[in-house]
C-alpha cells in the first residue's frame, strides 16, 4: 500500500475482530487509504451488528486524525434501494468506475460472503456494485451487500477463515470439489485470492 489512492472493502463479524486490531497495529500511511464496506447490516452504528460501527470502535477512533477516510454503507434506513444506488454512486465516484484494490472478507459455515448467501437472488445482481437485501437467511434480514460481479473485480481478496466450523466449506472451495456456494464461485472466479485460517487444510 505505498502508491497514492489504494482502497481496502472491510467486512465485519467474528472476523473483523480479528484483523481490525491487527490492521490498528500496522504500519500503513493511512491518509493514502480509503475504506468501503463489504456490506452492511441496517442497525444504528451503535448497535452491536453495525459493521461500520464495529470499525470505528476498534480502529478508526483509537487511530484519531490518523484514520483513513471511511465511507460507509448508509445501511439504517427504510429506502436500503436508495442507499445501494447511493453507495454504487459512491464507489463509482471515488475509485473513476475501476475495482477495489483489496476486499478482507469473511466467510460464513454456509459459504456466504458479504451478505451474499448460498442461493438467493442477490448473487443474481449484475448491473450494479451495491445491491438491496430486505430478505436476508440470517437475522437482521434488511442489509447491503457489495454485488457479486463487483466483488470478483476486486485485484486481490483476503478471505479470512477461523475456526473449525469453517473447515467443511473452506476445504470444498479450495479444491474445487463444489459449485454450490458464493465461496466456490469467489475461488473459481476471483482474480487473486489468498485464504488465512488457523485450520489445516490437507491437500488430496
Amino acid at each position: 500500500w505505498s502508491r497514492d489512492g489504494q482502497s481496502c472493502a472491510l467486512s465485519g463479524g467474528a472476523t473483523a475482530m480479528i484483523f481490525l486490531p491487527a490492521m490498528r497495529a500496522a504500519n500503513v500511511d493511512w491518509n493514502r487509504i480509503t475504506l468501503f464496506w463489504a456490506d452492511e447490516r441496517a442497525v444504528p452504528v451503535d448497535d452491536p451488528d453495525s459493521n461500520y460501527g464495529l470499525a470505528e470502535r476498534m480502529l478508526l477512533s483509537p487511530l484519531g486524525a490518523g484514520a483513513p477516510r471511511a465511507i460507509a454503507m448508509p445501511a439504517n434506513t427504510p429506502q436500503l434501494g436508495q442507499a445501494a444506488l447511493w453507495y454504487d454512486d459512491a464507489l463509482a465516484t471515488e475509485l473513476k468506475g475501476g475495482p477495489l484494490d483489496l476486499a478482507i472478507l469473511g466467510v460464513g459455515e454456509d459459504g456466504h460472503i458479504c451478505s451474499l448467501f448460498p442461493g438467493h437472488k442477490a448473487l443474481l445482481v449484475e448491473d450494479l456494485r451495491t445491491v438491496a437485501i430486505e430478505d436476508s437467511p440470517k437475522p437482521p434480514a434488511r442489509r447491503l451487500s457489495l454485488t457479486m460481479r463487483y466483488v470478483l473485480q476486486t485485484k486481490r481478496i483476503w478471505v479470512i477463515a477461523i475456526g473449525a466450523r469453517k473447515l467443511p466449506v473452506l476445504r470444498a472451495a479450495l479444491e474445487k470439489t463444489s459449485r454450490s456456494t458464493p465461496l466456490d464461485l469467489l475461488m473459481r472466479q476471483a482474480k487473486d485470492v489468498t485464504v488465512f485460517t488457523d485450520q489445516t487444510i490437507h491437500r488430496r
